[in-house]
C-alpha cells in the first residue's frame, strides 16, 4: 500500500470513529429508547441463553434510562423482584430474573439494555488473591512491593542520658493550681485530678528523634510489634487508682504549662483535637511501689503512627485520683528513675538492589527542587515560560511546587519518606509558572528541547503531570504529536490521565481523558486510592481519575492506574501549594517540608519512577534498555485487576490494564532479554506470575490492552514488532499466525472491542458537556464543576485538585490554537 493510501486510509477509519461516538451519543441522548429493538437489549449470552429451555433464574444487571431508576426499581418490586444493587457509577441495578421477567422487562422503555453479570466487564480481567494481608506499616514503596518487613526482629531502648547517648527525652508539667509554671528543673511531677474545683496535673512525655538512619534510630517505615514506657513511681497513690496514657495531639515543649495548652481551651483536653479520647495504655492499683510499665497494642499504633511519618507529639500522663502518684521527670538526677521506652520493630528491606542509578528523568512541569530543597542530582533546568525554546540552563525553581512533589515520588532519596527510584537524575523543564498554569507551545518546546538532547543528558523518561482538554482527534492534535515523536526517538513517556472522572452531578462520568493522555504510544496513567494500607485488596480506583475512551478517536485509556491519593512527598515552605493550603502539609523531618497532594499527576510521578527502576534493571541484567513499548507491555502484564466496592472489576475504561505492579514489573523485565531478535522468544528464565504484597499471593492480570482491544498477556514473552520503537501503540501489526489486528479478532485477543463492545459501559455517562469552558471559572475540589459563572466552593475542603493532568491540543502549522496547560491540581480530590 502507497504511503498515500495509507494516510487516507487513516483518515477514513478516524473519520469513522468520529461518527461512531456521534451516533452512540446521539443515540443516548435523543433517540426514543423503544427504537431499540427489544431483543437487542439482551448481551450475546444472555441471548445464547434464553435460546435454551433452561429456566432457572440468571443473574443480570440492568442499565436503566436516566431519571427512571426509581419507578423501574417499584415495577420490579412489584414482581416479587429483590435488587441485590444499586449502582452508583452507571445507571444501573443488579437482580437475579427467570426467562420470562427478562423478556418481559425487555420491553420496558425505561430499560436500555441487560446483560449477563458475570459479562458486564468483557475484556475478561481477573485477579486471585490467597493469604490474608498481614497489615504490615505502610509507605508507597511498600503497597509497590519495593520493600517489606524483615523477618528477624530488633529492640530499642531510649531514655534520656543512657549510655547509647539518647538526648532527646523531654517532659512537663501541666497544674491548673499553678498555671504558668512549667516543669523546670523538677525531678518528679505529681499527677492527679481533683476534678473542676479542685488541681488537676499532668505530665507531658515524648522521647524525639526516635526514627531516622542513624545507628541509634528506628528505621522509618518499621513495623512496629511492641512498646513499652517504664516510668518509676517516686510516691504512691490509691489501690483504686488508675493512670493512662492519651497521646498528644498538638505540639508542645519543656516549658510548657496549664496556661500555655489552648488547642482546646486552658489545660490538657481530651477531645481528639488536643490529646486523644481514648487511652493507649492503663495501669491500674497505683499502690503498688516501684517501677511501673505501660504496653499494649494502643502504644505500639502510637510509634506505628510516628514510624509512617504522622507528627510525633508524645502523651500526657493522666489519673483518675485526687491522691496524687509521683513518678520521676526526665530531669531526673538519677537515670534509672528517668522514663525508659522500649521499642521492638521490624525494619524495613528492600525487596530489589534497584535505585533507578543511571536513568534520568524529564520532568516537565513547574519546575522542581530535589527532595525540597537540594540540587545534586539535578542535571539542568531549563525555564520555557519564558517563551524561549531553547533556555539557557539555569539554578533550580518552582514557584508552584508541583513539579517538586511530582520528583518526589518518582525518586526522593530521603530516608523518612523516599521515592520509588531514590537513585535516578532528573532535567527539570519548567513549562508552568508560579500558578501552576502554562501554555501549550511552551510544552511542545520542552519535549523538542528533550529530543534533540536525549543523548547529551541521558534522558530516559519524560513525565508529564500536565495537560489539558482534548479538542481535535489525537492525529491532528501538536502536543499528542510531540509525545509521539518523543516516544519514537526511545524516550518513555508517562502522562496523567487527567482528573475528569466525575460530571457536574458528582457522580463517575467517562470520556474524560485530557491530552497528551491521549497519545497512543504514551504511558497514560489514572489514580487509585490506597487508603494508606500496605495490601492491594482494599485499594479503588479515585473517582477523579479520568476514564475512557478519549474524546474523538475512542482510544481505549488509561493503561494503567498507580496509587495518586493523599501522597506525601517534598515540598518547600514558600511555594504557592505549601503556603496556600496549610490543612495538606505534612509532617516535617530533617527541617524538610512535606505536602500530601492528590491526583492523577502524582500517580503519573509513581509509574515514572517505576519506568526507571525497570530501565536500569533491563540495562544491568541484558545491557539494554527495553523499548517504550515494551515497557508498557510488561506494565500492563503484570498490573493486578482492581474491583469496585462491589466486589466487580473495574472496566477497562476506568483501570487499563488494572493498578501498577511495580516488584513484579522489575521481575518480568530482568527475564525479558530485549537484545535477542523479532521473532524470537525473549523469556530466558521463568517468572512466577503472582507478586507478594502484604502477605498475599496477587495474581498478575493477564492482559494487555493493545488499542481498543484486549491481547493475551503472554504476547510479551516473544519479541514481537509491536514492541519495536517505530510502531505506534494500537496501529495493526502482525500477530503471529498470520492474524492481522484489526482484520480477525482470533488467537492473541481475548475481547471484542473494549470501547464498542455489546457492553457499552460509558454509554450517556460523558463528564463533558456542550459547552467546555476552561480558564479562571473552573472549580476544583469534590465536584469539578464547568461554566462561566462557576465560583469557588466555601467548603475548605474543595480546593484545587492537581491539575497536572489536563490533557488539551496544541498549535499547529494552520489553524490550532496555542491553549493553556494547568498542572491537574493536587491539592483538593477529597475522595
Amino acid at each position: 500500500m502507497s504511503q498515500e493510501s495509507s494516510i487516507a486510509l487513516k483518515r477514513r477509519t478516524r473519520w469513522c470513529s468520529v461518527f461512531a461516538i456521534a451516533t452512540a451519543l446521539s443515540f443516548v441522548v435523543a433517540t426514543p429508547v423503544t427504537a431499540k429493538g427489544d431483543h437487542e437489549k439482551f448481551d450475546r449470552k444472555l441471548r445464547e441463553r434464553l435460546a435454551t429451555s433452561d429456566d432457572s433464574p440468571t443473574k443480570v444487571i440492568i442499565t436503566i434510562r436516566p431519571g427512571a431508576r426509581h419507578g423501574l426499581l417499584q415495577r420490579l418490586r412489584a414482581q416479587g423482584v429483590t435488587v441485590n444493587r444499586e449502582y452508583n457509577i452507571i445507571e444501573a441495578v443488579s437482580t437475579s430474573l427467570r426467562p420470562g421477567l427478562l423478556r418481559r422487562l425487555a420491553t420496558d422503555k425505561d430499560v436500555i439494555s441487560i446483560s449477563t453479570d458475570a459479562d458486564v466487564f468483557s475484556d475478561g480481567i481477573t485477579s486471585v488473591v490467597t493469604e490474608p494481608a498481614l497489615n504490615e506499616a505502610y509507605s508507597l514503596r511498600s503497597t509497590l512491593g519495593l520493600r517489606r518487613p524483615s523477618t528477624t526482629a530488633s529492640t530499642k531502648t531510649f531514655q534520656l542520658g543512657d549510655a547509647n547517648g539518647y538526648a532527646s527525652g523531654m517532659t512537663a508539667r501541666v497544674q491548673s493550681s499553678t498555671p504558668v509554671t512549667s516543669i523546670g528543673a523538677e525531678a518528679h511531677v505529681a499527677v492527679e485530678d481533683e476534678g473542676l474545683l479542685g488541681n488537676r496535673a499532668g505530665m507531658l512525655i515524648r522521647f524525639d528523634d526516635l526514627f531516622g538512619a542513624a545507628a541509634n534510630q528506628i528505621p522509618y517505615g518499621s513495623t512496629i510489634t511492641s512498646v513499652k514506657l517504664r516510668l518509676h513511681q517516686h510516691n504512691d497513690s490509691s489501690s483504686l487508682a488508675s493512670a493512662s496514657l492519651y497521646r498528644m495531639l498538638v505540639g508542645w515543649d519543656a516549658g510548657a504549662t496549664w496556661v500555655s495548652m489552648t488547642a482546646s481551651g486552658v489545660g490538657i483536653q481530651r477531645d481528639n483535637v488536643e490529646a486523644g479520647s481514648s487511652a493507649d495504655a492503663t495501669l491500674s492499683n497505683l499502690a503498688t511501689a516501684g517501677d511501673r510499665e505501660f504496653s499494649g497494642s494502643g502504644l505500639a499504633a502510637a510509634a506505628q503512627a510516628w514510624a509512617d511519618g504522622a507528627d510525633n507529639n508524645g502523651w500526657v500522663l493522666w489519673q483518675n485520683s485526687n491522691d496524687a502518684w509521683t513518678v520521676g521527670s526526665s530531669q531526673n538526677p538519677t537515670l534509672a528513675y528517668r522514663p525508659l521506652l522500649t521499642v521492638t520493630y521490624k525494619p524495613p528491606v528492600a525487596t530489589t538492589a534497584l535505585t533507578g542509578a543511571g536513568v534520568t528523568v524529564a520532568v516537565l512541569d513547574s519546575g522542581l527542587f530535589q527532595d525540597g530543597g537540594g540540587s545534586t542530582r539535578i542535571k539542568t533546568t531549563r525555564d520555557f515560560t519564558t517563551g524561549n525554546s531553547s533556555p539557557a540552563s539555569r539554578t533550580p525553581i518552582d514557584g508552584y511546587g508541583h513539579g517538586t512533589h511530582v520528583a518526589g515520588l518518582i525518586g526522593s532519596d530521603k530516608a523518612e519518606v523516599k521515592g520509588v527510584a531514590p537513585g535516578v537524575k532528573f532535567v527539570s523543564l519548567r513549562v508552568l509558572n508560579d500558578s501552576g498554569s502554562g501554555s501549550t507551545s511552551s510544552v511542545i518546546d520542552a519535549i523538542q528541547w528533550a529530543v534533540a538532547n536525549r543523548a547529551a543528558y541521558g534522558i530516559d523518561v519524560m513525565n508529564l503531570s500536565l495537560g489539558h482538554p482534548i479538542y481535535e482527534p489525537a492525529a491532528t492534535d501538536p502536543l499528542v504529536q510531540a509525545v509521539e515523536a518523543a516516544v519514537r526517538a526511545g524516550i518513555v513517556v508517562v502522562v496523567s490521565a487527567g482528573n475528569v472522572g466525575t460530571k457536574a452531578d458528582g457522580t463517575v462520568g467517562y470520556a474524560g481523558i485530557t491530552s497528551p493522555g491521549n497519545a497512543p504510544s504514551a504511558i497514560t496513567v489514572g489514580a487509585a486510592k490506597t487508603f494508606d494500607t500496605t495490601r492491594r485488596t482494599d485499594d479503588l480506583i479515585a473517582d477523579y481519575s479520568s476514564r475512557g475512551p478519549t474524546w474523538f478517536d475512542a482510544f481505549a485509556k488509561p493503561d494503567v492506574v498507580a496509587p495518586g491519593h493523599r501522597m506525601l512527598a517534598a515540598a518547600t515552605t514558600t511555594e504557592y501549594l505549601y503556603a496556600t493550603y496549610p490543612t495538606l502539609r505534612g509532617p516535617s523531618f530533617g527541617g524538610r517540608a512535606y505536602i500530601r497532594l492528590s491526583g492523577t499527576s502524582m500517580a503519573a510521578g509513581v509509574v515514572s519512577g517505576s519506568v526507571a527502576l525497570m530501565i536500569e534493571g533491563g540495562k544491568t541484567t541484558f545491557g539494554a534498555k527495553p523499548t517504550p513499548n515494551a515497557i508498557k507491555a510488561m506494565l500492563q502484564r503484570t498490573a493486578f485487576s482492581m474491583n469496585d466496592v462491589g466486589g466487580l472489576p473495574y472496566s477497562v475504561l476506568a483501570q487499563g490494564a488494572g493498578e501498577l505492579n511495580t516488584i513484579g514489573a522489575i521481575s518480568l523485565v530482568e527475564a525479558i532479554n530485549t537484545t535477542l531478535p523479532v521473532g524470537s522468544s525473549w523469556l530466558v528464565s521463568g517468572v512466577n506470575q503472582f507478586t507478594s504484597i502484604d502477605g498475599q499471593n496477587i495474581v498478575w492480570g493477564d492482559n494487555i490492552v493493545w488499542g481498543d482491544n484486549v491481547v493475551w498477556g503472554d504476547a510479551i514473552y516473544k519479541n514481537r514488532t509491536a514492541w519495536a520503537t517505530n510502531v505506534v501503540w494500537g496501529d495493526n501489526v502482525v500477530w503471529g499466525d498470520n492474524v492481522v489486528w484489526g482484520d480477525s479478532l482470533q488467537s492473541l485477543t481475548k475481547a471484542t472491542n473494549i470501547v464498542w463492545g455489546e457492553n457499552i459501559v460509558w454509554g450517556e455517562n460523558i463528564v463533558w458537556g456542550e459547552n467546555i469552558v476552561w480558564g479562571e471559572n473552573i472549580v476544583w475540589g469534590e465536584n469539578i464543576v464547568w461554566g462561566e459563572s462557576s465560583t469557588p466552593s466555601e467548603d475548605a475542603t474543595s480546593v484545587p485538585v492537581d491539575a497536572s493532568g489536563w490533557d488539551g491540543p496544541l498549535v499547529t502549522a494552520t489553524s490550532a490554537t496555542d491553549v493553556d496547560v494547568v498542572a491537574d491540581d493536587p491539592t483538593g480530590l477529597p475522595q
